[in-house]
């Protein structure tokens, strides 16, 4: 039996869990100040906002013709892809993700 999972609430978050990563993807050497992502993934109110605008700031300085249109529609499944779970696991919504997923496969009898 294959059962898709796809969470729907702080993906986001989960995408900062791995500011190294994000880096990399939207191609960028800038600092995690310069780009507004130093803080803890869970504590900031908007990931989505704070994503859109690290993308710009680290594209910022690129020519037009390398600058392309990168929006955060085109890195979710990169990320998704690439991120460790041990990344993950840092942080206590996917902690809470993971509970809340047993106890629905218990419920539906499919763990014991």
């Amino acid at each position: 039996m294959l059962i898709a999972l796809v969470p729907v609430q702080e993906t986001e978050a989960w995408m900062l869990a791995d500011k190294e990563l994000l880096k990399k993807e939207i191609g960028t050497e800038k600092t995690d100040i310069e780009l507004t992502i130093h803080r803890s993934p869970e504590k900031i109110a908007n990931p989505k906002e704070v994503i859109e605008e690290a993308i710009r700031v680290a594209r910022e300085g690129m020519v037009k013709r390398r600058r392309a249109q990168l929006t955060l529609a085109d890195i979710y499944s990169l990320i998704g892809q690439k991120i460790g779970i041990e990344k993950l696991d840092n942080l206590n919504s996917y902690q809470d993700f993971k509970e809340n997923i047993r106890s629905a496969f218990r419920r539906l009898k499919l763990l014991d």
